[in-house]
């Protein structure tokens, strides 16, 4: 790449790269990174969200920043939750663990990828946050995420174990990519919620790598309350056979605000079973994308997989676009997906106006029905009312 081509934000990079210590797979990820580039609009999984023009020097300071999002969509306090302070890339001071969580040291080798975001973070996080997981966990794991700056964590879950992950994403400004990859054993189980707020001077990139074992069961929700730019991205790949997935996920955008989720479900082995429904909400000038791809190969017969996007646009200014895809190489297979956009239902608001709600409290409660179809199958109640509160503080504001 000639100095003529290379973008302010990856001048920044680059420059953080050099004051680092000569370290064979950094350099050999950051070299990955330099050929690829920032993802931008000319690259098909990017073309509606251009992470290079969102990038300014304003976006990257040189130094990485730990100041938390005032916005009111903030995940409220969960108390039981064993906390990982995470500040620009480290943990900052050791949680009391229970028996059958450990944390290792930084052994979580950087491996040759495609995603210029995660070949960004394997050159430049300082280390992996690597978390083993044993035995069944009544706790959850709560990560908070804060600042500026590359973060890597991994998550080894043993044979038969079980266990919450809780992330919290929340930025005021800066650009923060985070990658996470978490490995399910035979028989585990794992709930994973993820919460991300942006203000509007913040870029969030959110990336996960999710491998499933024979007999494992995933279940994913997720609140995206957008920022200049946050991408969330969740790559699912079903190894073992009768493996489940619950890929589950809310958007709500107002203002100039801007949430992409993408997701990328790979079904390499017999009889696996992925259900998923992303619902959004979106005014103002905000702008939310979904793109979702179920992959089936040969291998993968007895797959029964159900994808369903469905947006409610608030006013003639905000806009959604989406991109459901199947690509099916086995002939035994149950595959289905939908798409659909459109607005609040006049019919249902006039009935709600009879019955003595004014215009507010209809376009909220029919909302706040429409999102929370995603939660309907989350079986833990703590964390089920804790999205169903965030997402109904948002709507009390926004609507």
């Amino acid at each position: 790449m000639s100095e003529v081509q290379i973008h302010p934000a990856e001048k920044a990079f680059h420059t953080r790269y050099a004051a680092l210590p000569i370290d064979p797979e950094r350099a050999q990820a950051f070299a990955r990174f330099v050929d690829a580039g920032l993802p931008h609009r000319r690259m098909e999984a990017w073309r509606w969200s251009d992470l290079r023009q969102a990038l300014t020097p304003k976006t990257t300071p040189n130094g990485a920043t730990a100041q938390v999002s005032e916005n009111t969509a903030n995940l409220p306090a969960l108390a039981n939750a064993i906390v990982f302070k995470v500040v620009a890339g480290q943990l900052r001071g050791t949680p009391d663990l229970p028996d059958g969580v450990t944390l290792a040291a930084d052994d979580w080798a950087a491996h040759e990828s495609v995603s210029p975001l995660q070949n960004l973070a394997q050159a430049l996080a300082p280390t992996a946050i690597t978390v083993h997981i044993d035995g069944s966990q009544d706790a959850p794991l709560l990560f908070a995420i804060e600042g500026s700056g590359n973060t890597r964590i991994h998550i080894v879950c043993a044979p038969g174990s079980e266990v919450s992950l809780i992330e919290n994403h929340e930025l005021t400004s800066g650009f923060a990519n985070t990658i996470l990859t978490v490995e399910l054993g035979k028989n585990a189980r794992v709930l994973r919620m993820v919460h991300q707020c942006g203000d509007a001077d913040a870029v969030q990139a959110i990336n996960a790598h999710i491998s499933l074992a024979e007999n494992t069961h995933y279940q994913q929700y997720s609140l995206s309350f957008g920022a200049k730019l946050a991408r969330m991205e969740t790559h699912v790949i079903h190894d073992g056979i009768g493996a489940k997935a619950v890929l589950n996920g809310t958007y709500m955008l107002d203002g100039d605000r801007h949430a992409d989720q993408t997701y990328t479900v790979e079904h390499l082995a017999e009889q696996g079973v992925t259900d998923q429904l992303v619902r959004g909400v979106v005014k103002d000038k905000a702008r939310g994308v979904f793109q979702g791809k179920f992959y089936v190969a040969r291998n993968g017969q007895q797959t029964d997989a159900k994808m369903a996007h469905n947006a409610i646009l608030l006013n003639a200014g905000a806009s959604v676009n989406a991109k459901p895809e199947l690509e099916i190489y086995a002939d035994d297979v149950a595959c289905a997906h939908g798409n659909t956009c459109g607005e609040l239902d006049d019919d249902a608001l006039f009935y709600m106006r009879q019955r003595g709600l004014d215009e507010a409290a209809a376009k909220t409660l029919l909302t706040s029905a429409f999102l929370g179809a995603a939660f309907d199958d989350l079986g833990d109640e703590n964390l089920r009312d804790l999205c169903v509160n965030a997402m109904n503080n948002w709507l009390e504001l926004a609507l």
